[in-house]
Protein backbone atom coordinates (compact mmCIF):
# COMPACT_ATOMS: atom_id res chain seq x y z
CA UNK A 1 0.00 0.00 0.00
CA UNK A 2 1.35 3.25 -0.98
CA UNK A 3 2.66 5.19 1.88
CA UNK A 4 2.15 9.10 2.56
CA UNK A 5 5.05 11.63 3.89
CA UNK A 6 3.85 13.99 6.17
CA UNK A 7 3.35 17.00 4.44
CA UNK A 8 5.29 20.59 5.83
CA UNK A 9 2.97 23.29 6.73
CA UNK A 10 3.22 26.40 4.59
CA UNK A 11 4.49 29.58 6.53
CA UNK A 12 4.11 32.67 5.20
CA UNK A 13 7.52 34.57 5.29
CA UNK A 14 7.12 38.10 6.39
CA UNK A 15 6.68 40.59 3.37
CA UNK A 16 9.85 43.67 3.66
CA UNK A 17 11.13 41.58 6.20
CA UNK A 18 14.76 41.58 7.74
CA UNK A 19 16.69 40.81 4.67
CA UNK A 20 15.30 43.79 2.98
CA UNK A 21 15.29 46.21 5.54
CA UNK A 22 18.85 45.38 5.72
CA UNK A 23 19.56 46.30 2.31
CA UNK A 24 18.03 49.86 2.91
CA UNK A 25 19.95 50.27 5.48
CA UNK A 26 23.45 49.20 3.26
CA UNK A 27 22.03 51.66 0.74
CA UNK A 28 21.22 54.39 3.36
CA UNK A 29 24.64 54.03 4.70
CA UNK A 30 26.33 54.93 1.63
CA UNK A 31 24.23 57.15 0.21
CA UNK A 32 25.10 59.40 3.66
CA UNK A 33 29.17 58.08 2.93
CA UNK A 34 28.42 59.87 -0.47
CA UNK A 35 26.53 63.36 0.40
CA UNK A 36 29.41 63.76 3.48
CA UNK A 37 32.68 63.32 1.17
CA UNK A 38 30.24 65.48 -1.41
CA UNK A 39 29.77 68.07 1.01
CA UNK A 40 33.46 67.96 2.63
CA UNK A 41 34.64 68.15 -1.23
CA UNK A 42 32.80 71.23 -1.88
CA UNK A 43 33.47 73.31 0.74
CA UNK A 44 37.43 72.13 0.44
CA UNK A 45 37.26 73.35 -3.45
CA UNK A 46 34.63 77.03 -2.11
CA UNK A 47 36.38 77.73 1.23
CA UNK A 48 39.68 75.52 1.43
CA UNK A 49 38.67 75.06 4.79
CA UNK A 50 35.89 73.83 7.25
CA UNK A 51 34.79 75.93 10.31
CA UNK A 52 35.16 73.95 13.35
CA UNK A 53 31.65 74.00 13.74
CA UNK A 54 30.97 72.71 10.86
CA UNK A 55 33.91 70.03 11.09
CA UNK A 56 32.28 69.05 14.20
CA UNK A 57 28.66 67.99 12.53
CA UNK A 58 30.60 66.62 9.85
CA UNK A 59 31.92 63.82 12.13
CA UNK A 60 28.84 63.43 14.00
CA UNK A 61 27.56 62.91 10.66
CA UNK A 62 30.36 60.11 10.02
CA UNK A 63 29.80 58.50 13.58
CA UNK A 64 25.83 58.26 12.71
CA UNK A 65 27.58 56.77 9.03
CA UNK A 66 29.54 53.95 10.73
CA UNK A 67 26.65 53.48 12.98
CA UNK A 68 24.53 52.27 10.28
CA UNK A 69 26.72 50.45 8.41
CA UNK A 70 27.72 48.68 11.25
CA UNK A 71 24.07 47.51 12.19
CA UNK A 72 23.69 46.75 8.27
CA UNK A 73 25.77 43.60 8.57
CA UNK A 74 23.23 41.70 8.70
CA UNK A 75 24.11 39.46 11.94
CA UNK A 76 21.34 41.34 13.92
CA UNK A 77 17.64 41.41 12.72
CA UNK A 78 16.58 45.14 12.08
CA UNK A 79 12.85 46.35 12.16
CA UNK A 80 11.02 48.63 10.62
CA UNK A 81 10.92 51.16 13.85
CA UNK A 82 14.54 50.82 14.11
CA UNK A 83 14.89 51.78 10.58
CA UNK A 84 13.01 54.68 10.87
CA UNK A 85 15.39 55.72 13.95
CA UNK A 86 18.13 55.56 11.42
CA UNK A 87 17.04 58.31 9.19
CA UNK A 88 16.03 60.18 11.98
CA UNK A 89 19.92 60.18 12.71
CA UNK A 90 20.24 62.89 9.83
CA UNK A 91 18.46 65.15 12.20
CA UNK A 92 21.66 65.04 14.46
CA UNK A 93 24.13 66.27 12.31
CA UNK A 94 22.31 67.70 9.21
CA UNK A 95 20.28 70.56 10.31
CA UNK A 96 23.30 72.08 12.76
CA UNK A 97 25.70 71.99 9.69
CA UNK A 98 23.32 73.85 7.27
CA UNK A 99 22.79 76.48 10.02
CA UNK A 100 26.46 76.89 10.32
CA UNK A 101 26.86 76.85 6.61
CA UNK A 102 24.75 79.17 4.60
CA UNK A 103 21.72 78.31 6.70
CA UNK A 104 18.81 78.32 4.25
CA UNK A 105 20.60 79.48 1.06
CA UNK A 106 22.92 76.12 1.48
CA UNK A 107 22.08 74.17 -1.97
CA UNK A 108 23.08 71.38 0.07
CA UNK A 109 19.63 71.81 1.66
CA UNK A 110 17.58 69.90 -0.55
CA UNK A 111 19.39 66.90 1.11
CA UNK A 112 16.16 66.90 3.69
CA UNK A 113 14.26 65.74 1.70
CA UNK A 114 16.42 62.48 1.02
CA UNK A 115 15.26 61.01 4.54
CA UNK A 116 11.68 61.78 3.48
CA UNK A 117 11.93 59.61 0.09
CA UNK A 118 13.22 57.18 1.72
CA UNK A 119 10.84 56.99 4.28
CA UNK A 120 7.89 57.55 1.94
CA UNK A 121 8.99 54.36 -0.20
CA UNK A 122 9.92 51.94 2.71
CA UNK A 123 7.97 53.08 5.81
CA UNK A 124 4.04 53.12 6.63
CA UNK A 125 2.03 55.86 5.88
CA UNK A 126 2.74 57.79 9.49
CA UNK A 127 6.08 57.68 9.35
CA UNK A 128 6.68 59.18 6.41
CA UNK A 129 4.07 61.95 7.00
CA UNK A 130 5.95 62.38 9.96
CA UNK A 131 9.02 62.24 8.53
CA UNK A 132 7.35 65.25 5.80
CA UNK A 133 6.55 66.82 9.01
CA UNK A 134 10.14 67.27 10.24
CA UNK A 135 11.72 68.54 7.26
CA UNK A 136 9.19 71.27 6.95
CA UNK A 137 9.90 72.15 10.23
CA UNK A 138 13.58 72.50 9.82
CA UNK A 139 13.36 74.37 6.61
CA UNK A 140 10.92 76.50 8.22
CA UNK A 141 13.64 76.67 11.44
CA UNK A 142 16.32 77.66 9.41
CA UNK A 143 14.15 80.49 6.91
CA UNK A 144 13.85 81.81 10.09
CA UNK A 145 16.52 82.03 12.43
CA UNK A 146 19.51 81.12 9.62
CA UNK A 147 18.61 82.43 6.11
CA UNK A 148 21.89 83.18 4.97
CA UNK A 149 21.69 86.62 4.48
CA UNK A 150 21.83 89.64 6.57
CA UNK A 151 18.28 91.06 6.18
CA UNK A 152 19.15 94.07 5.55
CA UNK A 153 21.41 95.43 8.18
CA UNK A 154 24.31 96.07 6.04
CA UNK A 155 22.73 99.45 4.92
CA UNK A 156 23.26 100.64 8.52
CA UNK A 157 26.90 100.35 8.03
CA UNK A 158 26.73 103.25 5.48
CA UNK A 159 26.05 107.12 7.23
CA UNK A 160 25.34 110.40 4.96
CA UNK A 161 23.94 111.23 2.25
CA UNK A 162 27.02 110.20 -0.40
CA UNK A 163 25.86 106.61 0.90
CA UNK A 164 22.10 106.72 0.39
CA UNK A 165 22.87 104.50 -3.11
CA UNK A 166 24.45 102.11 -1.72
CA UNK A 167 22.08 101.67 1.02
CA UNK A 168 18.78 101.05 -0.98
CA UNK A 169 20.66 98.64 -3.52
CA UNK A 170 21.78 96.90 -0.64
CA UNK A 171 18.08 96.65 0.75
CA UNK A 172 16.77 95.80 -2.68
CA UNK A 173 18.98 92.94 -3.38
CA UNK A 174 19.28 91.91 0.15
CA UNK A 175 14.81 92.06 -0.53
CA UNK A 176 15.00 90.28 -3.78
CA UNK A 177 16.92 87.45 -2.27
CA UNK A 178 14.52 86.64 0.57
CA UNK A 179 11.49 86.48 -1.80
CA UNK A 180 14.05 83.97 -3.58
CA UNK A 181 14.06 81.88 -0.26
CA UNK A 182 10.61 82.07 0.07
CA UNK A 183 9.87 80.90 -3.34
CA UNK A 184 12.71 77.82 -1.94
CA UNK A 185 10.79 77.08 1.20
CA UNK A 186 7.15 76.79 -0.74
CA UNK A 187 8.95 74.73 -3.35
CA UNK A 188 10.06 73.01 -0.89
CA UNK A 189 7.12 72.37 0.99
CA UNK A 190 5.20 71.39 -1.68
CA UNK A 191 7.56 68.73 -2.85
CA UNK A 192 7.63 67.36 0.64
CA UNK A 193 3.67 66.85 0.21
CA UNK A 194 4.20 65.38 -2.55
CA UNK A 195 6.92 63.00 -1.76
CA UNK A 196 4.91 62.12 1.46
CA UNK A 197 1.47 61.77 -0.02
CA UNK A 198 2.10 60.41 -3.93
CA UNK A 199 4.82 58.55 -3.43
CA UNK A 200 4.10 56.74 -0.29
CA UNK A 201 0.71 55.89 -2.11
CA UNK A 202 2.60 54.57 -5.02
CA UNK A 203 5.00 52.13 -2.79
CA UNK A 204 2.06 51.06 -0.47
CA UNK A 205 0.45 49.88 -3.66
CA UNK A 206 3.33 48.09 -4.93
CA UNK A 207 3.66 46.58 -1.18
CA UNK A 208 -0.08 45.34 -1.54
CA UNK A 209 0.68 44.10 -4.75
CA UNK A 210 3.85 41.95 -3.50
CA UNK A 211 1.71 40.54 -0.73
CA UNK A 212 -1.07 39.82 -3.53
CA UNK A 213 1.15 37.73 -5.12
CA UNK A 214 2.54 36.13 -2.10
CA UNK A 215 -0.83 34.92 -1.29
CA UNK A 216 -1.11 33.99 -5.28
CA UNK A 217 1.97 31.33 -4.61
CA UNK A 218 1.24 30.25 -1.08
CA UNK A 219 -2.18 28.96 -3.01
CA UNK A 220 -0.48 27.77 -5.90
CA UNK A 221 1.69 25.74 -3.68
CA UNK A 222 -1.69 24.19 -1.61
CA UNK A 223 -3.13 23.26 -5.16
CA UNK A 224 -0.37 21.54 -6.10
CA UNK A 225 -0.16 19.69 -2.67
CA UNK A 226 -3.47 18.82 -3.18
CA UNK A 227 -3.11 17.47 -6.83
CA UNK A 228 -0.73 15.09 -6.13
CA UNK A 229 -2.46 14.17 -3.05
CA UNK A 230 -5.54 13.56 -4.62
CA UNK A 231 -3.24 11.63 -7.43
CA UNK A 232 -2.32 9.31 -4.35
CA UNK A 233 -5.47 9.28 -2.91
CA UNK A 234 -6.64 7.21 -6.51
CA UNK A 235 -4.18 4.74 -6.40
CA UNK A 236 -4.23 4.55 -2.80
CA UNK A 237 -8.24 3.85 -3.08
CA UNK A 238 -8.10 1.27 -6.14
CA UNK A 239 -5.20 -0.46 -3.84
CA UNK A 240 -7.61 -0.90 -0.91
CA UNK A 241 -10.93 -1.82 -2.99
CA UNK A 242 -9.67 -5.35 -2.67
CA UNK A 243 -8.25 -6.17 0.91
CA UNK A 244 -11.47 -4.31 2.10
CA UNK A 245 -13.68 -6.75 0.14
CA UNK A 246 -11.55 -9.53 1.30
CA UNK A 247 -11.47 -8.85 4.98
CA UNK A 248 -15.50 -8.44 4.40
CA UNK A 249 -16.05 -11.83 3.27
CA UNK A 250 -13.82 -13.15 6.14
CA UNK A 251 -16.09 -11.21 8.46
CA UNK A 252 -19.35 -12.31 6.99
CA UNK A 253 -18.14 -16.35 7.20
CA UNK A 254 -17.03 -15.98 10.63
CA UNK A 255 -20.57 -14.54 11.37
CA UNK A 256 -22.03 -17.37 10.43
CA UNK A 257 -20.22 -19.62 12.87
CA UNK A 258 -22.29 -20.73 15.65
CA UNK A 259 -21.51 -21.25 19.14
CA UNK A 260 -19.26 -18.15 19.08
CA UNK A 261 -17.99 -16.44 22.16
CA UNK A 262 -19.94 -12.87 22.66
CA UNK A 263 -16.71 -11.12 23.25
CA UNK A 264 -16.01 -12.15 19.84
CA UNK A 265 -19.03 -11.85 18.26
CA UNK A 266 -18.95 -8.25 19.58
CA UNK A 267 -15.45 -7.97 18.22
CA UNK A 268 -16.77 -8.88 14.42
CA UNK A 269 -19.92 -5.86 14.74
CA UNK A 270 -17.18 -3.42 15.25
CA UNK A 271 -14.74 -4.83 12.54
CA UNK A 272 -18.03 -4.96 10.37
CA UNK A 273 -18.48 -1.45 11.18
CA UNK A 274 -15.06 -0.67 10.32
CA UNK A 275 -14.87 -1.87 6.71
CA UNK A 276 -17.92 -0.16 6.18
CA UNK A 277 -16.76 2.72 6.85
CA UNK A 278 -14.04 2.35 5.09
CA UNK A 279 -15.88 1.07 2.00
CA UNK A 280 -18.01 4.17 2.28
CA UNK A 281 -15.01 6.69 2.47
CA UNK A 282 -13.80 4.79 -1.23
CA UNK A 283 -17.29 4.80 -2.84
CA UNK A 284 -17.41 9.07 -1.52
CA UNK A 285 -13.99 9.31 -3.64
CA UNK A 286 -15.74 7.64 -6.31
CA UNK A 287 -18.80 10.22 -6.23
CA UNK A 288 -16.10 12.77 -5.66
CA UNK A 289 -14.59 12.20 -9.12
CA UNK A 290 -17.67 11.75 -10.82
CA UNK A 291 -19.17 14.88 -9.44
CA UNK A 292 -15.96 17.51 -9.38
CA UNK A 293 -18.13 20.39 -8.42
CA UNK A 294 -18.52 18.48 -5.20
CA UNK A 295 -22.56 19.19 -5.12
CA UNK A 296 -25.74 16.99 -3.52
CA UNK A 297 -29.32 17.68 -4.11
CA UNK A 298 -30.79 19.81 -1.56
CA UNK A 299 -30.20 18.32 2.09
CA UNK A 300 -31.44 18.98 5.57
CA UNK A 301 -28.40 21.07 7.22
CA UNK A 302 -30.07 19.42 11.20
CA UNK A 303 -29.49 16.17 9.40
CA UNK A 304 -26.56 16.72 7.71
CA UNK A 305 -24.27 17.72 10.88
CA UNK A 306 -26.29 14.42 13.07
CA UNK A 307 -24.83 12.21 10.43
CA UNK A 308 -21.59 13.89 10.17
CA UNK A 309 -21.38 13.49 13.54
CA UNK A 310 -23.11 9.90 14.02
CA UNK A 311 -20.07 8.88 11.21
CA UNK A 312 -17.33 10.78 13.52
CA UNK A 313 -18.53 8.92 16.33
CA UNK A 314 -17.95 5.80 14.87
CA UNK A 315 -14.80 6.28 13.34
CA UNK A 316 -13.50 7.71 17.19
CA UNK A 317 -15.69 5.69 19.58
CA UNK A 318 -13.68 7.30 22.44
CA UNK A 319 -15.11 11.19 21.35
CA UNK A 320 -17.67 13.14 23.50
CA UNK A 321 -18.98 16.42 22.53
CA UNK A 322 -21.11 19.15 23.79
CA UNK A 323 -23.43 19.77 20.31
CA UNK A 324 -24.99 23.76 20.75
CA UNK A 325 -27.44 24.26 17.21
CA UNK A 326 -29.45 27.08 16.24
CA UNK A 327 -31.42 27.62 12.63
CA UNK A 328 -34.57 26.98 11.06
CA UNK A 329 -34.82 23.29 11.53
CA UNK A 330 -36.80 22.36 8.36
CA UNK A 331 -33.83 24.18 6.04
CA UNK A 332 -32.32 22.32 3.34
CA UNK A 333 -29.23 23.53 1.25
CA UNK A 334 -27.08 22.10 -1.00
CA UNK A 335 -23.87 20.74 0.87
CA UNK A 336 -20.88 19.48 -1.06
CA UNK A 337 -19.24 16.00 -0.55
CA UNK A 338 -16.29 17.27 1.19
CA UNK A 339 -18.16 19.33 3.79
CA UNK A 340 -18.43 16.30 5.86
CA UNK A 341 -14.59 15.44 5.56
CA UNK A 342 -13.63 18.65 6.12
CA UNK A 343 -15.58 18.99 9.39
CA UNK A 344 -14.42 15.79 10.53
CA UNK A 345 -11.03 16.41 10.53
CA UNK A 346 -11.59 19.59 12.74
CA UNK A 347 -13.03 17.61 14.96
CA UNK A 348 -10.42 14.82 14.72
CA UNK A 349 -7.86 17.61 15.17
CA UNK A 350 -9.74 19.16 18.17
CA UNK A 351 -9.84 15.47 20.24
CA UNK A 352 -6.32 14.64 19.55
CA UNK A 353 -5.63 18.23 21.02
CA UNK A 354 -7.56 17.56 23.87
CA UNK A 355 -6.43 13.95 24.39
CA UNK A 356 -3.01 15.41 24.04
CA UNK A 357 -3.22 17.85 26.93
CA UNK A 358 -4.29 14.88 29.33
CA UNK A 359 -7.62 16.93 29.46
CA UNK A 360 -11.01 15.16 29.49
CA UNK A 361 -13.68 17.57 28.44
CA UNK A 362 -15.39 16.99 25.37
CA UNK A 363 -15.35 19.07 22.41
CA UNK A 364 -17.33 21.79 22.20
CA UNK A 365 -19.63 22.31 18.75
CA UNK A 366 -21.73 25.12 18.18
CA UNK A 367 -23.24 24.96 14.76
CA UNK A 368 -25.21 28.13 13.69
CA UNK A 369 -27.03 28.81 9.73
CA UNK A 370 -29.51 30.76 8.13
CA UNK A 371 -30.87 30.77 4.63
CA UNK A 372 -27.21 31.94 3.13
CA UNK A 373 -24.43 30.72 5.40
CA UNK A 374 -23.04 27.99 7.31
CA UNK A 375 -20.61 28.80 11.11
CA UNK A 376 -19.49 25.84 12.88
CA UNK A 377 -17.29 26.32 15.66
CA UNK A 378 -15.14 23.21 16.98
CA UNK A 379 -13.52 24.15 20.32
CA UNK A 380 -10.54 22.08 21.94
CA UNK A 381 -8.81 21.96 25.67
CA UNK A 382 -5.55 21.55 23.95
CA UNK A 383 -2.71 23.80 24.57
CA UNK A 384 -3.55 26.42 22.60
CA UNK A 385 -3.32 28.13 19.55
CA UNK A 386 0.15 27.87 17.66
CA UNK A 387 0.43 28.36 13.89
CA UNK A 388 1.27 24.91 13.39
CA UNK A 389 -1.27 23.46 15.79
CA UNK A 390 -3.43 21.53 13.57
CA UNK A 391 0.05 19.91 12.17
CA UNK A 392 1.32 19.50 15.49
CA UNK A 393 -1.96 17.59 16.68
CA UNK A 394 -2.11 14.96 13.50
CA UNK A 395 1.49 14.02 13.30
CA UNK A 396 0.90 13.18 17.44
CA UNK A 397 -2.10 11.05 16.52
CA UNK A 398 -0.14 9.50 13.94
CA UNK A 399 -1.57 11.60 11.10
CA UNK A 400 0.02 12.62 7.88
CA UNK A 401 -0.13 16.67 9.02
CA UNK A 402 -2.41 17.29 5.85
CA UNK A 403 -5.44 18.08 7.66
CA UNK A 404 -5.40 22.18 7.91
CA UNK A 405 -4.28 22.16 4.34
CA UNK A 406 -6.62 20.08 3.00
CA UNK A 407 -9.50 21.71 5.18
CA UNK A 408 -8.22 25.13 4.06
CA UNK A 409 -7.71 24.44 0.49
CA UNK A 410 -11.07 23.14 0.49
CA UNK A 411 -13.26 25.79 1.77
CA UNK A 412 -11.39 28.42 -0.20
CA UNK A 413 -12.39 26.44 -3.20
CA UNK A 414 -16.09 26.83 -2.51
CA UNK A 415 -16.10 30.43 -1.21
CA UNK A 416 -15.84 29.79 2.62
CA UNK A 417 -12.89 29.52 5.17
CA UNK A 418 -10.98 27.74 8.30
CA UNK A 419 -9.42 30.60 10.71
CA UNK A 420 -7.69 29.01 14.14
CA UNK A 421 -8.11 31.27 17.43
CA UNK A 422 -7.51 31.13 21.10
CA UNK A 423 -10.54 30.13 23.42
CA UNK A 424 -11.50 33.39 25.31
CA UNK A 425 -13.19 31.13 28.45
CA UNK A 426 -10.14 28.74 29.27
CA UNK A 427 -7.01 26.96 27.59
CA UNK A 428 -7.39 26.02 23.56
CA UNK A 429 -8.20 26.29 20.57
CA UNK A 430 -11.27 27.31 18.33
CA UNK A 431 -11.49 26.17 14.75
CA UNK A 432 -14.20 28.20 12.89
CA UNK A 433 -15.58 26.85 9.31
CA UNK A 434 -17.74 29.37 8.13
CA UNK A 435 -19.57 28.51 4.16
CA UNK A 436 -22.35 30.40 2.04
CA UNK A 437 -25.12 28.06 1.48
CA UNK A 438 -27.37 27.58 -1.60
CA UNK A 439 -30.82 26.88 0.83
CA UNK A 440 -34.23 25.82 -0.07
CA UNK A 441 -37.14 27.23 2.56
CA UNK A 442 -39.86 24.45 1.84
CA UNK A 443 -40.34 21.77 4.63
CA UNK A 444 -38.35 18.43 4.68
CA UNK A 445 -40.62 16.07 3.18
Amino acid sequence: MSSVAPVASVVPQPLGGDKTIIVNLRRLTALRAIALSAYIGVSLWLADALSAGALVFVLLGVVTTLISGWRARGSVAVGRLEFFGHLLMDWLWLPPLLALSGGASNPFVIYLLVPLTIAAATQPRFFAWLMAAISIATYTALMAFFPGIDGGHSAHMGHGAGHGAGHDMAASQSGDFYRHLIGMWATFTFSAILIAGFVNSMAEGLRSRDRHLHRLRQEQARRDQVLSLGTLAAGTAHELASPLQTIGLLVEELQAQQDLPEFVEEDLVLLQQQVNLCKQALEQLKSRARDPAGNEEYQSVAGFIDRSLERWQLLRPEARFQLQQSGPQDMRARLPLTLEQTLINVLNNALDASQASGSSEPVALTVAWGAEHLRIEVADNGQGFGADAEVENEQQSGGFGIGLILSKTTLAQLGGSLTLAARRDCQGTVATIELPLESDMAEVS
